[in-house]
Formats: C-alpha cells, sequence, structure tokens
C-alpha cells in the first residue's frame, strides 16, 4: 500500500516546500523514497526498526551535530511502515537553521511537524485502501454476475448431466481463486467432480481422495445441515482437520439442497493463509448450490417425467385394445405403483361368452367368411364388455374370457359383468341380422358369471407376456359355461356372483349343479333381467 506513486510525489514535493529532507519506510519492503543525501540509507534502517516496535515519536543523535527524528504511519491498528527526517545541525535541543529558510525552535515543534505529516499520509492510505477494496469488490462482484449468468444459463437446462456440474466447478475454481473446488452428490455419484489448480498437484496427489477426506470430516446430523455451511478459516485451530495436510489451509463448504432434501455439498479450498472466507463468498456459493439443487431437481423431475411417459405408453400399448379408456386412466394415475407386472391376489368377477353354432358354420362358409362372422361377433360382445369396465382377457377360438375389477378394484364387478351380459343378450339379435343377411347364416351364445379370489399379473416370459387370470375360479367359470347349452342365449351366474346383485339383477336359481370332470357341486342362477324399478346399492 504504501508502494504508491502519488505517496512518492507527495514527499517529493513536501520536501521541496518545507526544505527537509524525508525518507519513506515499508514495514515489509524496507526503505520506498529517500531525499537525504549524505548518510548512507543503510545508517537509517535500524532506526526504521525501532520506529515501527516502538509505537510514537523518536528521536536520536546521528554522527556528530546531526539529529535523525521518524513516526510510525498507521492503517488503523496495522502499522504500515514510518516517516524520518533528518536534521544535520540539529543538537541539544537548541534552535536548528537549515539552509536559512526553516528554524525550528525545539524537538516539540519536529514532533509537531512530523505528526501532522504522518496523519496526511495516514489519510491518503486510508482514502486509497478503501478505493482499492472497492475496487476490488467490484472486480470480484463483476466475476460473481458473470458466474452467475452463466450458472443460470445451465440451470435452464432441463437435462442438468455431469459435464454442466464439471463446468460450474471449474468456473468457480476461477472465479474464488481458490485452489481446489468441488461438488459431491451423496446419492448421485455420477455427478461427483473436483478441480485443482496447476499447483496442487506436488501438495495433494489424489484431489479426488482428499475431497472424500474432507466431506467425511463434517457433521452429517439433521442439526448441523441446517445451518447450510460449514467453514474453517485455519486448519491448525481444528482437530479434525489439522490432520488431514500437514500444511494450513481454509475449507469451506456448503450443503447442496432443496427443501425437503439434502443432496451433498459444494465446497472451496485454499493453502492461501493471507486471507479469509468473505461474507460475499460464502453468499455467492450458497446460491450457487442452491441453483445446483433446483437445476439438480429439474433434472430428475424431467426424467421422472419421461419414465412416466415412458410407462404410460407401456400400460396404453397392453390395455388399450382390451381395457375401457376410464380403467386405463385410473391405473394411469395411481402414480408409480406397479398395478400390472406382479402376480398378486384379487377378488374379481369373470365373464365368459361363447359363441354356439361356429362348427356348422365353419363347414358352410369359407375361411375369410368365418373370420367375418367371428370378428363382428367379437366387435358387439368386447363393446358389451368395455361399456361396462371389463378388460379383455383373451380370445378363445370363437369366445371370450373377460375380467371386472382388475387391474383397478371395484365394489360393483359383479353387477358390472351382469350388466354387460345383459347387453350382450339384447346386441346377439344384431349379430345375426350381419349373419344372416350377408352369409345366410344364424347363431347364438352363452354367458357364464363367477366371482371369486384369483391371481391375476403379467404371466409369460421376456419374448410372450400376458396380462391373465389363473385359478379355481377361471375353471368354475367355463364349467358353468357348459351349462348354458341347455337353452340358447341364456346367462347363468354362480351363487357368489348372485349374492351381490340379488338386489339389482332378477335371477332364478337352476339347482346345484355337478360342474365338469371333477364333479363339484354348485349352485347356479339363471340371470332373468333388471329388477323394476331398480334398487340402489
Amino acid at each position: 500500500m504504501l508502494n504508491s506513486d502519488q505517496m512518492r510525489d507527495f514527499i517529493l514535493d513536501l520536501s521541496k516546500t518545507s526544505r527537509f529532507d524525508f525518507q519513506l519506510w515499508s514495514a515489509e519492503n524496507g526503505l520506498i523514497f529517500s531525499s537525504i543525501t549524505g548518510p548512507a540509507n543503510e545508517d537509517f534502517s535500524a532506526f526504521h526498526k525501532k520506529i515501527i516496535s516502538c509505537d510514537g515519536f523518536q528521536q536520536a543523535r546521528f554522527k556528530k551535530n546531526g539529529a535523525v527524528f521518524g513516526i510510525q504511519l498507521r492503517n488503523g491498528t496495522d502499522v504500515m511502515g514510518s516517516l524520518v527526517t533528518y536534521l544535520p545541525e540539529f543538537y541539544d535541543g537548541k534552535a536548528l537553521k537549515k539552509k536559512d529558510s526553516t528554524i525550528l525552535t525545539n524537538v516539540t515543534e519536529v514532533q509537531t511537524f512530523l505528526t501532522h505529516i504522518a496523519q496526511m499520509l495516514e489519510s491518503q492510505m486510508s482514502s486509497q485502501a478503501e478505493t482499492e477494496e472497492m475496487a476490488d469488490e467490484l472486480g470480484r462482484s463483476f466475476e460473481d454476475l458473470y458466474l452467475y449468468s452463466k450458472i443460470g444459463v445451465q440451470t435452464m437446462q432441463l437435462n442438468f448431466s455431469e459435464k454442466k456440474i464439471y463446468e460450474l466447478i471449474e468456473d468457480l475454481l476461477e472465479t474464488m481463486r481458490a485452489d481446489l473446488t468441488f461438488a459431491r452428490f451423496i446419492e448421485n455419484p455420477e455427478y461427483n467432480a473436483e478441480i485443482a489448480s496447476e499447483h496442487m498437484s506436488a501438495k495433494i496427489f489424489d484431489p479426488a481422495a482428499f475431497v472424500e477426506t474432507l466431506i467425511k470430516q463434517l457433521p452429517s446430523d439433521e442439526r448441523s445441515l441446517k445451518k447450510e455451511c460449514y467453514i474453517i478459516n485455519d486448519s491448525k485451530n481444528d482437530p479434525d482437520f489439522q490432520k488431514l495436510h500437514p500444511k494450513r489451509f481454509r475449507f469451506l463448504a456448503v450443503t447442496i439442497e432443496t427443501n425437503d432434501h439434502h443432496y451433498g455439498w459444494m465446497g472451496l479450498f485454499s493453502f492461501n493463509m493471507n486471507e479469509i472466507f468473505r461474507q460475499s463468498e460464502l453468499k455467492l456459493l450458497k446460491s450457487l448450490a442452491s441453483a445446483s439443487a433446483m437445476a439438480f431437481e429439474n433434472s430428475r423431475l424431467y426424467l421422472e417425467s419421461l419414465h412416466i411417459a415412458k410407462k404410460e405408453r407401456y400400460v396404453r400399448n397392453i390395455f388399450q385394445k382390451y381395457v375401457p379408456e376410464a380403467v386405463t386412466k385410473k391405473i394411469l394415475d395411481r402414480g408409480n405403483r406397479d398395478l400390472i407386472s406382479l402376480g398378486e391376489k384379487r377378488l374379481v368377477t369373470l365373464l365368459n361368452v361363447d359363441m354356439r353354432g361356429y362348427s356348422r358354420i365353419s363347414k358352410k362358409l369359407q375361411s375369410e367368411e368365418v373370420v367375418s362372422v367371428l370378428n363382428y361377433f367379437f366387435m358387439i360382445m368386447g363393446t358389451a364388455i368395455l361399456n361396462h369396465n371389463g378388460i379383455l382377457d383373451k380370445f378363445l377360438g370363437d369366445g371370450i374370457l373377460a375380467v371386472f375389477g382388475a387391474p383397478v378394484e371395484s365394489a360393483n364387478s359383479s353387477l358390472d359383468a351382469t350388466l354387460a351380459a345383459l347387453e350382450m343378450q339384447e346386441e346377439i339379435e344384431k349379430v345375426n341380422v350381419f349373419a344372416e343377411e350377408n352369409y345366410g347364416v344364424y347363431l347364438s351364445m352363452g354367458v357364464s358369471i363367477n366371482t371369486g379370489e384369483v391371481i391375476i399379473g403379467n404371466i409369460g416370459f421376456e419374448k410372450k407376456m400376458e396380462y391373465t387370470v389363473i385359478g379355481g375360479v377361471v375353471n368354475d367359470t367355463f364349467r358353468i359355461q357348459d351349462l348354458t347349452r341347455e337353452k340358447a342365449n341364456s346367462i347363468l351366474i354362480s351363487k357368489s356372483t348372485n349374492k351381490k346383485i340379488q338386489s339389482v339383477i332378477s335371477t332364478q336359481s337352476r339347482g346345484v349343479k355337478t360342474l365338469g370332470a371333477n364333479e363339484s357341486r354348485m349352485e347356479v342362477f339363471e340371470v332373468m333381467g333388471l329388477v323394476k324399478p331398480p334398487a340402489k346399492i
């Protein structure tokens, strides 16, 4: 600070004006300026050291009749240097005439004069220091703004990559004038980054490992994390950090976090002990860490949305041809819960509709004509199923197996299935109109319905998966279907289904029947129609 050319000019002008000769000394760098002729400058060095070590005005006899006087130059509490004057004919406190122009009556007058000059220099130093500090602060502010703007651009990117966090740490190293900068993500180490200055390799062989060691010293309890920062301005004053490196260092770390989640740390490391971490640096680092956390969260949400969109397409691809749109929407609205991948037990209602007269039709018609009749039958019956929230489990030659109450649970699955069957009963005439007009054939159907617990899920292997149901309830549904052959277009239901619909649907018991080869016995009911007026359930 004392090396200013302005200060030298001031002392030179003062020497010419007052006819005094001066020396300006720096506490750190020694002699800066001298207008004294005669004695060598080295002769005043010891006196200068005495001045800066002893507060107040100093004087000493110097070679024959000469005397030397000096005073400290201070900037606040810091001793910056000394101001020295030499009077070659001053002695015994008597009057001194120098070059016949300036008369000093005594030592007190010399002290007053030097004190006044020292105050003027100190005022100039203070002003200069403020100016330099303002300039430095302004320069750092521009650097901060540059860094902010760069981070702002990066955080606008939804896909916050490892490259972007590395670029941020690189900019931070340059702007903060640190020896090492880093970012550490606890749950996502692929985003970790650290950059060391060129001269750091001689002091720290493995920056990444050193950063990990630093992070391990940071407290990770909830109370400490709420502080959002950790500052070590001198490692020698902290036993935990002192042992990490023989050289003294400074260390600053701030949390990378959102309101509800701690992602990791961002920090600075420096061996430069001439400075301390300032509040402006702390604020900047916290702002950047906060911006990084937001960018990271945005990226996570963006990738999550892509995953959800992919999952939605997956669900739609599986169900769009077999499931009503309302049911598909409910599946997608359930969020992260996977309703379609894992098998689970579920209370459902199964409906099997089977075409009658297929063998007769296939013998009479050409293959393409048989397919046309089948497709029309499936379209009409499938639409009835979808109209009542059922899903088309599978096509079985000339029949359909439908599921009600899955993958989304329904308290009215039995009623939905029965209402679908009644719609089929009405629509079979439309099928026959099509079949008779176009191919001269007539057909009928049978519908069986059963309610019970099944295992449902994606069954198969990678190359062939099928969302379907398995269990005894499925087998009983097909066995009830065999009983529908006794009456064309009939709807037969199990006792378990009848219990759930009897307040709304009119049914008649067909007695206890033997089902299939296993000869299990079950009471079976025929659906007659809606109760009039229908009761509320």
